[in-house]
């Protein structure tokens, strides 16, 4: 399981004088409100990025970062993927990841296992896509589709799978 969750992304630099914007995943997370160290993924390793100044805008957040001082520098973070270290991550008791979802067994309501979560598509509402030998399930996470989210005990209990076989 790797140690790094991805939170977002450069999308383009912003202004001349090296600023970038950087779209969360999660607009509603709050992460880059809380200090937590930002990593870039380059040259196959992690690397901290060094950010002087964060401020929320209408479509994200605008960083600057120490060293990216024009336009040019800025342009070269452009669609860079930006993680932060898990053990920073703070989750409530009954909170996780999505990305912790991938691999986990599903079953039905009646404890028959379907497959397993083999990706998650996001957006408005998130889909956690699951395979089997008996096909594929792409299952929309609301209350109506979720009875649980077990991560201790690495399960998922849904319910209306066969609705959402493809």
């Amino acid at each position: 399981m790797n140690e790094y969750v991805g939170v977002g992304e450069f999308i383009k630099p912003h202004g001349i004088y090296g600023e970038l914007l950087f779209a969360p995943y999660n607009p509603g997370s709050g992460a880059l409100e809380s200090n937590v160290p930002l990593f870039i993924y380059k040259t196959e390793r992690y690397i901290r990025l060094k950010i002087e100044k964060i401020r929320p805008v209408n479509k994200g957040y605008l960083l600057t970062i120490d060293g990216v001082r024009s336009i040019g520098e800025a342009i070269n973070f452009r669609k860079i993927k930006v993680f932060v270290k898990k053990t920073d991550i703070v989750l409530d008791k009954n909170e996780y990841l999505l990305s912790d979802l991938i691999g986990l067994n599903c079953c039905g309501e009646t404890g028959k296992s379907i497959g397993r979560v083999s990706e998650i598509y996001t957006g408005e509402t998130d889909i956690i896509e699951i395979k089997s030998a008996e096909g594929i399930f792409l299952i929309p996470m609301t209350d109506y589709n979720i009875i649980a989210v077990d991560i201790k005990n690495l399960k998922i209990i849904v319910k209306n799978e066969e609705n959402y076989r493809i």
